[in-house]
């Protein structure tokens, strides 16, 4: 059975869009934290620390960092569709001003909170034709 994902239990999105939005979610808060370890560590920041690891490993942080920033544009434009067309919480004010202010990290916070809360669920066709009858 395949699985179909659905936003607030009426919308359905497409599993390869769930599955690339996901990945950049865990891609974007990875970065960020590894970014972050090494400020701390460092103390300042390096643009030249990829220049001192392998061809092969600087090439790897080069894709992983195109792949992150391109899929943090579109996990905001995505959150910003969201809000705009779905959401319809009493604290629609308080996500306008994270997604306004917060920028793809704003994105970040309110995708988890959306896959965390459950308004998007995953179900089998099956569970969905059984809670409908």
């Amino acid at each position: 059975m395949s699985r179909i994902y659905l936003i607030n239990g009426e919308h359905r999105i497409p599993w390869l869009f769930v599955w690339f939005l996901r990945s950049v979610v865990i891609s974007l808060a990875a970065f960020t934290l590894i970014g972050l370890t090494l400020w701390i560590i460092i103390g300042e920041p390096d643009h030249n620390l990829l220049d001192g690891l392998p061809g092969f490993v600087s090439i790897l942080f080069g894709v992983w960092g195109l792949y992150t920033g391109a899929g943090a544009m579109i996990l905001w434009i995505a959150m910003w569709i969201y809000w705009a067309r779905i959401e319809r919480s009493s604290g629609r004010l308080g996500w306008f001003l994270v997604l306004l202010i917060g920028m793809y990290y704003g994105a970040l916070i309110y995708a988890i909170y959306l896959w965390t809360t459950g308004r998007i669920k995953s179900a089998t066709s099956h569970e969905i034709l059984s809670s409908a009858q």
